[in-house]
C-alpha cells in the first residue's frame, strides 16, 4: 500500500499561482510573444513542474504520442476532487519543406500528494500520454519517409500555431518518426507510363480514393543465408560500417536451440555446417547470445505512460541503428514486442495485460537520434476506477523485446535485446462499474441527467471543453456511444424520443448500425447485429459500442442493456442517460442600410447596416470582409458570443478609410454550440452581402 509522505512546505511561484492574472494584464508578461506589450520578465521555458520526455509514432494506427512527466504534488490547480488544470501539447511536422501545424491536444492534471508505493518507491513523476491522429504523406517502400515532429508542451496556455513559440511552463521536443509505406498495390501506379492515364482519361490519385486496393501477401522472412550476406559480406552492411553481430541476425536460428526442449545433436550438427560454410562461428554465436541480457544498443524503451482520456498505455521506444532489423522497408523486417504489466491497486503483485508488436526495418539514412515509435495497448480501467477522494496512483511496467515476445508469466524476466520501464500513472476518477463511457464524445457523468446538455466540467477525449465559456451544449449528427467490453456477453443500445407536445416518452428503438472496429491487435473487422438489436461485445481500440445517426431537436434517452444471450429474458442490467439534440443550423442574415445591398460606395464612407446571428444554443459570430481588409476594414463589432436581437438584428458599421478600391462582400458567420458527430463543436451558417468600393 502507498504510504503518504509528510506534507512538505508548499512554495508556488507567483508566476505559477497567478499565471492567468499575469497574462490577462499583459499577454507578453513572459516575453514569449513576437509582438505586443513590453515583456515584464526575461523568462525561459520552466520544467520544474512538467516536461515532455518522449515522442513516438505508431505506424499501423497513424497515431502520434507525447509523454509528459508531472513532477510535483502541487502547482496544478487543486486535487482530483477540484478543478485542476490542463497540460496542452501542440504538434508540428516537417517533411523537409518547413513546419506544418497538426493541432493541439490536452490532458487534465491535478495536485496529487507525494507517497511511496508498496515497493517503497516515490510515486512521482506521474506520466501522462496525449494522442493525435496523423494523416501522413506516404511513399512506396523504396523511399523511407522520416519526418521530424515537434511537440510544444504548455501548462494552462494553448500553444499558438507557431513552431518557434516558447511556453512559460513546459518544454519543446523534436524527434524523427517513420511513416508506414503506402500499399504495394498502389505502388504499381508509380511504374505506369503517365501517357496511359491521359489516354484512359483517369487520374491515378482519384482512382486511389475510389478503388479498394488488392491485398498483396506480406513477404516471407529472408533466409538466414541472405541475412548473413546482407550483414557480413562485402557490399553488405560491413562495407557501410554497420555490420550486425551474428548472434543478432542469426537469432531465429540460435534462440530455439537455447530454449526449445528436445533439440537433437543432428540439428545442431547441421547448423554448425551451415554456419561454417557461410564463414560464421556457430559456437561463438551461441555463447554471445547466452551472455546477452538487456542489450539496448539497437532499440531502447524510453518512456511509459497512460492516456487517461483514450485509456490506453503508451510505450515509446527508439530504434538506434540503421541495420540489424532483418531487412529494409520492402521486406518483412522484424518485430519489436512490448509486454505491459500493471499493479493497479498497489499491492506489489503484477498483472499481465497484453503484448503488442511494432514492425521495424533497416533504414540506412537513419536520422541522428534514431527513429521514435510507440506501442499502444487499450486497457479496461473500469474495475479499478475510484471516486476522486479515494483515487491513487498505480504502478505500470512495460518490457521491450526484439524478435521474440517477452515473458507473459514473469514480469522480471530480462529480454536478450530490449529493456523494461516502470512508472506511476493516475487513473481518471469516477464511479466503478459504469457500462457507458461516453455519449457523443462526452463522459456520461458530464452530461446533465435532466436536461441532456453538457455540464461545465465536460471535455472531449483530447481534453478540450466543447465550449470555452462552459455553457451547456447539445448533440447533433452521429452520436458515438462507447463503453467497456465484456467478453462473451451481449449488449443492446436503444433510444427513445420525448414527444415535444405531450412530453410523453415514445417507444424504444434499437440502434443497429454496423460498426467498423479495430481490435487491440490492430485487426479491422465489422461488428454486426446478432438478433433483436443485440450485438456481441467486441474489443475495440476506441471502445465503440454504437453509432446513432440523429435527426431533430428533441430530448432523447439512450439505454444500454447487457445480456448473457441475445434476448429480452437474458438481460442482466441496464443504464440510461438523456441527450438533448440540436440538428438545426443557426440563423444568419446581414444587410447594408446606408445605400442598400450590392451598391457602389466611395472610399472613406462608413457603411452601416444590421445583422442577425441567433440560435437556441448560440455559440458565437464573426463579421468581416472578403477579401480580408483589416485592420483598415475592421467592422464594428467584429465578433461576439451573445446572440443578436430578432430581425432586423443588431447594427454594424464599417469605416472604409484606407481600404483599397475593390469589390467586397460583408459576411457574417454564425456558430451554435452543438457537438457535431461526437468530435467538433458548432454548426456554421453564413450570409454575405456585396458592395463595390470606388476610388475617391
Amino acid at each position: 500500500m502507498a504510504r503518504e509522505k509528510p506534507t512538505e512546505a508548499i512554495r508556488i511561484e507567483k508566476e505559477r499561482s497567478q499565471f492567468r492574472q499575469l497574462i490577462a494584464r499583459n499577454p507578453n508578461h513572459f516575453g514569449n510573444l513576437e509582438s505586443g506589450p513590453k515583456a515584464a520578465l526575461k523568462w525561459q521555458p520552466n520544467t520544474k513542474y512538467e516536461q515532455l520526455t518522449c515522442l513516438g509514432y505508431n505506424p499501423d494506427l497513424d497515431q502520434l504520442e507525447a509523454v509528459i512527466e508531472v513532477k510535483l504534488p502541487f502547482g496544478y490547480g487543486g486535487s482530483l476532487c477540484q478543478k485542476g488544470t490542463f497540460e496542452y501539447v501542440r504538434f508540428f511536422i516537417d517533411y523537409g519543406g518547413g513546419w506544418q501545424d497538426l493541432g493541439v491536444v490536452a490532458t487534465h492534471v491535478y495536485d496529487i500528494p507525494n507517497a511511496n508505493d508498496c515497493a517503497g518507491k516515490p510515486n512521482k513523476p506521474l506520466t501522462y500520454a496525449v494522442s493525435l491522429k496523423l494523416d501522413p504523406h506516404r511513399k512506396c517502400c523504396d523511399t523511407a519517409v522520416m519526418p521530424r515532429v515537434r511537440a510544444i508542451l504548455s501548462w494552462e496556455w494553448v500553444p499558438p500555431p507557431l513552431p518557434t513559440w516558447l511556453p512559460p511552463w513546459g518544454s519543446v521536443l523534436d524527434e524523427h518518426i517513420q511513416i508506414k509505406p503506402t500499399n504495394k498495390w498502389w505502388c504499381l501506379f508509380e511504374h505506369v507510363d503517365v501517357t496511359i492515364w491521359d489516354k484512359l482519361k483517369l487520374d491515378p490519385e482519384i482512382l486511389k480514393q475510389i478503388v479498394k486496393p488488392i491485398p498483396i501477401p506480406e513477404p516471407d522472412p529472408p533466409p538466414f543465408a541472405e541475412l548473413a550476406k546482407l550483414y557480413t559480406m562485402p557490399g553488405g552492411a560491413r562495407e557501410l560500417k554497420t555490420a550486425v553481430e551474428p548472434h543478432r541476425f542469426g537469432f531465429s536460428e540460435l534462440h530455439p536451440v537455447l530454449t526449445a526442449q528436445g533439440v537433437g545433436p543432428e540439428l545442431i550438427s547441421g547448423k554448425l555446417e551451415q554456419w561454417k560454410n557461410l564463414g560464421l562461428d556457430w559456437a561463438a554465436a551461441v555463447d554471445a547470445l547466452d551472455k546477452t541480457q538487456g542489450n539496448v544498443s539497437y532499440e531502447e524503451l524510453d518512456c511509459l505512460a497512460l492516456d487517461t482520456h483514450r485509456e490506453w498505455l503508451v510505450a515509446a521506444f527508439t530504434i538506434k541503428r540503421p541495420s540489424g532489423y532483418s531487412g529494409d522497408l520492402c521486406s518483412k523486417g522484424s518485430l519489436e514486442y512490448v509486454a505491459f504489466w500493471a499493479d493497479w491497486e498497489d499491492t506489489c503483485e503484477w498483472e499481465y495485460l497484453g503484448t503488442v508488436a511494432v514492425n521495424v526495418h533497416d533504414i540506412q539514412n537513419l536520422p541522428a537520434g534514431g527513429l521514435h515509435y510507440a506501442a499502444l495497448l487499450k486497457v479496461d480501467l473500469n474495475p479499478h476506477r475510484r471516486p476522486c477522494a479515494k483515487a491513487k496512483p498505480s504502478r505500470v511496467r512495460a518490457v521491450l523485446s526484439w524478435a521474440t515476445p517477452p515473458s507473459t508469466t514473469d514480469p522480471d524476466a530480462v529480454p536478450y535485446w530490449g529493456n523494461r520501464r516502470d512508472t506511476h500513472v493516475q487513473i481518471r476518477p469516477g464511479q466503478p462499474g459504469i457500462n457507458l463511457y461516453r455519449i457523443g464524445g462526452i463522459v456520461v457523468t458530464d452530461i446533465d441527467g435532466s436536461s441532456g446538455l453538457t455540464l461545465p466540467s465536460a471535455t472531449f477525449e483530447n481534453g478540450f471543453a466543447p465550449d470555452a465559456l462552459g455553457r451547456p451544449c447539445p448533440f447533433a449528427g452521429r452520436v458515438v456511444i462507447t463503453g467497456p467490453a465484456y467478453p462473451g456477453m451481449y449488449y443492446r443500445v436503444q433510444v427513445r424520443r420525448q414527444n415535444p407536445l405531450t412530453l410523453a416518452w415514445e417507444s424504444w428503438a434499437n440502434v443497429t448500425t454496423t460498426l467498423n472496429l479495430v481490435s487491440p491487435s490492430l485487426v479491422s473487422f465489422s461488428n454486426v447485429e446478432v438478433m433483436n438489436g443485440f450485438f456481441l461485445y467486441a474489443p475495440d481500440i476506441d471502445s465503440r459500442l454504437a453509432w446513432w445517426d440523429t435527426t431533430g431537436d428533441e430530448l432523447w434517452e439512450v439505454r444500454l442493456q447487457r445480456a448473457t444471450a441475445p434476448n429480452e429474458a437474458s438481460i442482466v442490467d441496464e443504464e440510461t442517460h438523456r441527450v438533448q439534440l440540436d440538428n438545426t443550423w443557426p440563423e444568419a442574415d446581414i444587410n447594408i442600410d446606408s445605400g442598400g445591398n450590392c451598391k457602389d460606395f466611395t472610399q472613406g464612407v462608413t457603411l452601416t447596416g444590421h445583422f442577425v446571428a441567433r440560435d437556441k444554443y448560440f455559440g458565437s459570430y464573426g463579421l468581416g470582409t472578403l477579401p480580408f481588409a483589416a485592420p483598415a476594414g475592421q467592422p464594428v463589432p467584429s465578433a461576439g458570443t451573445g446572440q443578436t436581437a430578432v430581425a432586423p438584428g443588431d447594427s454594424w458599421s464599417l469605416n472604409t478609410t484606407g481600404m483599397q478600391p475593390c469589390g467586397y462582400v460583408m459576411i457574417v458567420n454564425v456558430w451554435d454550440r452543438a457537438i457535431v458527430n461526437s468530435a467538433s463543436v458548432g454548426h456554421q451558417s453564413s450570409k454575405a452581402v456585396g458592395f463595390c468600393l470606388r476610388e475617391k
